[in-house]
């Protein structure tokens, strides 16, 4: 009886450890063979750009002023124009004035009252200036005359002196208070667009208060980045010309007149500053236009590639790589390459090595594959 007992035991455990045995290699099995990873695939070319490089540009005014009232006061004054219904209004966003146009106004009573007082006391001080300059002549026939000691003769000079003074501190005063007297008028300093208006009639402003803004849009300047290898395209002086989605593709010629001496931290690209006449204030702040640099020659006929597409393979962090689509029985694999990069296009990227025309490339869905893996294509 113990040894049947025995004897089934040993059978049970033995199938327990061939079940799991085959458990384990179902699981081992299903991990394998994983699922195939969706991609876009796409078609390398050798065409590089014949119509030109575009790029992206933000146009900003000629010229931007904020003004702001140098003296405080309430506001008395506000320039009045007619509005679109012919009635007059104070000046609103939108309206253009002309150069040295009295904006604003603040109550200049005081200033008034203040340079009275000034050329009052300037009066007061060339009264003095005179009284002083006489005795000043009457000691000195005096110590000429050896009727006077020359302790009081340096008494008298030391006394015109102290009136001189006074003269040109009094004269800086009455100076300072015309200046002030005309800092209550705020004035255009060049014909402009107003932007903005910050202050409101009767209202109390102190001295530094923002009130207008102002753009001169006569001209706008477009302004772009672009990368290290094509600063030799773009010198100052050179023609440029842009295009304006917001104004139905309508195309506009300008003149490069700055180039940045140093990329910006960020982007790595250099800011380059294109001036464009706008006569007609068609051009705004703030409108996105497409700058074209014509020009940019056929170098070989290397494969170009969308940059996404290319990846840092995990061998090498400071290579290049990409994967290359193949063919296996009836299923798509990817293959990792490494690949040479060339100078940057826009969004496209030239392959000096690695890749020939016609191959496929893995363009999304990169970043999850490996080497090997199968991928299903999705059109």
């Amino acid at each position: 009886m113990k040894m049947r007992r025995f004897v089934f035991r040993y059978a049970l455990i033995t199938g327990l450890i061939a079940a799991l045995w085959a458990l384990a290699g179902c699981s081992k099995k299903e991990a394998f063979e994983k699922p195939p990873i969706p991609v876009k695939i796409q078609t390398v070319t050798a065409a590089l750009p014949t119509t030109g490089l575009k790029y992206s540009a933000t146009l900003a005014p000629r010229e931007q002023v904020d003004l702001a009232f140098k003296v405080g006061g309430y506001v008395e004054e506000i320039l009045r124009l007619p509005g679109p219904d012919g009635t007059f209004r104070d000046v609103q966003k939108g309206d253009q004035v002309e150069k040295s146009t009295v904006l604003a106004q603040v109550r200049d009573t005081d200033y008034q009252a203040k340079l009275n007082q000034a050329n009052s006391s300037l009066e007061e001080s060339k009264a003095s200036l005179g009284q002083a300059i006489r005795e000043f002549e009457r000691a000195e026939r005096l110590l000429e005359a050896q009727s006077l000691a020359k302790s009081e003769f340096d008494k008298a000079k030391e006394k015109l002196d102290v009136a001189r003074a006074r003269v040109s501190g009094a004269e800086s005063q009455v100076e300072q208070a015309k200046i002030a007297l005309q800092d209550t008028v705020l004035r255009s300093p060049l014909d402009a667009l107003v932007v903005n208006r910050l202050v409101e009639r009767g209202t109390y402003v102190a001295p530094g208060t923002r009130a207008f803004l102002l753009q001169d849009l006569s001209s706008v300047k477009a302004v772009f980045g672009v990368p290290d290898h094509l600063l030799k395209r773009v010198r100052p002086g050179e023609s440029l010309t842009i295009t304006v989605e917001a104004l139905h593709n309508k195309e506009f010629q300008g003149i490069i007149t700055a180039v940045s001496p140093s990329a910006d931290p960020r982007s790595r690209v250099f800011e380059v500053e294109v001036t464009v006449s706008n006569p007609g204030i068609e051009l705004k702040d703030g409108m996105i236009a497409t700058v074209t640099l014509a020009g940019i020659g056929q170098e070989d006929t290397a494969p170009m590639v969308p940059l996404h597409a290319v990846m840092r393979p995990p061998s090498d962090p400071q290579g290049y790589m990409v994967f290359v689509l193949e063919k296996r029985d009836d299923n798509y694999v990817a293959r990792g390459r490494k690949v040479a990069i060339g100078r940057v296009f826009g969004n496209k990227v030239v392959i000096v090595h690695g890749l020939v025309p016609g191959e496929q490339i893995v363009t999304t869905g990169a970043t999850m594959l490996s080497d090997g893996r199968v991928v299903n294509v999705i059109p």
